[in-house]
């Protein structure tokens, strides 16, 4: 009875972090709310399209020579994977590895048993192993770089989630981060 217990309960005991989502801002960017109130938390080890202009979208534009609409609408798939995983008013674990550098935290989820059919339960994972998001390995250890370099790599060459429809794109977003140089 207390390792059925134990083992449904793993994914929260992952972290030390609780908090229910309120709202999913984009693909990678999530508002929980925990004892302390609302935290905006960015997902650290993924990087997903823009849905809006900004900065960084600007760049990526000038960069792939491709419209902005072609970009936002990349980005708005990311946010639907995204909302298919995460249940507002659910209860998730996070760990915070970190700062933006407005001061919100950068954070790694865990999604609770019975909310996804992957085995793994991180929700950057699931969204590099379904082709919605890139590894942003920069603050991940050598150990879950190499795991989410090989899950994306499966992804691209499965012609998974964006990877499908938008190989193109998704191949000159790869070939702009350069933590992603193993991917190429």
């Amino acid at each position: 009875m207390y390792k059925f217990i134990i083992l449904i309960s793993l994914p929260f005991l992952l972290y030390g972090e609780m908090g229910k989502l309120v709202h999913v801002v984009d693909g990678d960017t999530v508002i929980l709310k925990n004892k302390s109130g609302n935290v905006t938390c960015h997902m650290g080890e993924i990087d997903t399209p823009e849905m809006a202009l900004n900065s960084k979208l600007k760049v990526e534009m000038k960069e792939c020579a491709f419209s902005k609409e072609e970009f936002i609408q990349l980005g708005k798939l990311s946010y639907a994977n995204a909302k298919t995983l995460l249940k507002v008013g659910q209860i998730y674990s996070y760990e915070i590895l970190g700062q933006t550098r407005s001061k919100n935290p950068i954070c790694k989820l865990a999604l609770p048993k019975g909310l996804h059919v992957e085995l793994r339960p991180i929700f950057d994972e699931i969204m590099v192993s379904r082709g919605y998001a890139l590894p942003y390995i920069i603050n991940s250890s050598k150990e879950k770089s190499k795991l989410l370099l090989k899950i994306a790599k499966d992804a691209k060459l499965q012609k998974l989630g964006l990877w499908k429809e938008h190989y193109n794109l998704m191949q000159c977003l790869l070939e702009h981060r350069y933590s992603l140089r193993s991917l190429r």
